[in-house]
């Protein structure tokens, strides 16, 4: 789907509505958690009302203020301790160039901005799990910009880097415990044909400033098994002086994917996203790595949506028994040159619509997807339709457009919009005004 579609979303319906599913009972009676069931259909204004409502209550309770310490901090660390080409500068370690420290820098402070699903993947979590092997302490040399060794591994059981900012003495630490998971990739003969990482059960990151603790990171692991092909863990970031959270669980096996984020004002609960994926070969990295995998035959069920505030959610399921993957694994896109011998523009471009066209009818024969309004207890329920782009320049030489299948809101009178259509700056002008100032103090820090 298109990325304006998640920005129109995004106003609209209050916060990366565009992933996952929401775990909680507000998918409407008997509905499976997709389509909208028994819940009545909303009107257009209905909607509106509940949406700005809603987007306001989120937005207020997001303070950008208390989380400029935190965000500002990250950022430094992110920019300061390697090269423009993205090489580390850390502690001469041949086994481990990079160590991915800017990385897990990048990824907390996309956290702190909302990005809630930011340290929900393997590749998030495998950086934190490699900078737990590195055991040792090391100064950041200003003047001569690179780290001094302090300690080496035999005198410090965690990684642990000293700095300063703005004047004050900062601390970033990464410490292991409990049990070792050993992640080793063999052949079919035995053979490790790559590095073995030695897991943690507990992974615990701090950052200090000047003693006072300003950001938490757990990563918790249950599972790590290159063999038995299964993979579960969780994590939880805090930007503890803000009384901000953001947790995550993993978990990955040939049968069953499934990814949860939640994001905590205190102990308020604010949004809710989460997937979850059943098929075969689910957890086959080789598989995977190798490009083979065959999301049409190895791919079945999907839950994805998204709750906020306990007021709105999106719910979609979908079924792929009969080939929606597939339908999807498409390119709509066309381009002609009007000196061209071979075929025609309206040829091109019809081909690319009825590619659109099956996506769209598998779509609606294969998707359940529902917006859900809990507190006026009504739905708006989600259809496909194909759409068109056109890319064309008038009096030109060169032709180009794209056709996509596009999900498109249907309210109670018959009427239909796209997210682009419905999410309009004069239907929700006070609504965008109050998240382009909330973006702009982000913006500004």
């Amino acid at each position: 789907m298109r990325k304006r579609l998640f920005y129109s979303l995004f106003l609209g319906a209050v916060l990366c509505m565009t992933t996952a599913c929401s775990d909680d009972d507000n998918g409407g009676p008997g509905d499976g958690g997709g389509g909208n069931g028994n819940v009545p259909v909303t009107t257009v204004e209905q909607a509106q009302e509940e949406i700005d409502r809603v987007g306001k209550a989120l937005a207020a309770k997001i303070d950008v203020e208390r989380l400029k310490p935190t965000i500002s901090l990250l950022e430094y660390c992110e920019n300061t301790f390697f090269n423009e080409d993205d090489e580390a500068i850390l502690p001469d370690y041949p086994n481990h160039p990079d160590y991915g420290w800017r990385s897990l820098m990048r990824t907390m402070r996309l956290s702190a901005q909302g990005d809630i699903a930011a340290l929900a993947s393997k590749r998030a979590i495998g950086d934190v799990y490699e900078i737990s092997q590195l055991h040792g302490k090391w100064q950041w040399n200003e003047t001569m910009e690179e780290w001094d060794q302090i300690s080496d591994a035999s005198m410090n059981n965690s990684a642990i880097y000293m700095f300063k900012y703005e004047g004050k003495d900062c601390v970033a630490e990464l410490k292991g415990s409990g049990q070792e998971f050993e992640f080793a990739r063999k052949d079919s003969t035995g053979y490790v044909y790559s590095e073995t990482i030695k897991i943690p059960a507990t992974i615990t990151g701090t950052i200090k400033l000047n003693g006072e603790l300003m950001i938490l990171l757990t990563v918790n692991t249950e599972a790590c098994d290159y063999a038995g092909k299964q993979y579960s863990a969780n994590a939880t970031f805090e930007a503890t002086n803000a009384g901000y959270k953001v947790t995550h669980s993993l978990l990955d096996n040939n049968s069953e994917a499934a990814v949860k984020s939640e994001l905590y004002s205190g102990n308020e609960r604010l949004i809710t996203m989460s997937c979850s994926v059943n098929g075969r070969n689910l957890a086959d990295i080789d598989l995977i790595e190798s490009g083979y995998f065959d999301g049409n035959a190895n791919l079945k069920n999907g839950i994805l949506g998204c709750n906020i505030m306990d007021d709105i959610s999106l719910n979609i399921t979908a079924d792929n028994n009969n080939g929606l993957v597939d339908a999807f694994d498409y390119d709509g896109y066309y381009y002609y040159y009007q000196g061209d011998t071979v075929g025609s523009l309206e040829s091109l471009k019809e081909a690319a619509r009825v590619k659109a066209q099956r996506a769209v009818d598998a779509a609606n024969q294969y998707v359940q997807a529902a917006m859900f309004f809990k507190n006026s207890t009504y739905s708006v329920p989600l259809t496909w339709q194909t759409v068109h782009y056109d890319y064309s320049y008038p009096g030109g030489y060169y032709y180009s457009g794209e056709w996509s299948a596009e999900p498109v809101l249907n309210f109670e009178n018959g009427t239909t919009y796209t997210f682009g259509e419905y999410f309009t700056v004069a239907r929700f002008q006070s609504l965008i005004a109050v998240y382009e100032e909330l973006f702009g103090r982000f913006e500004n820090l």
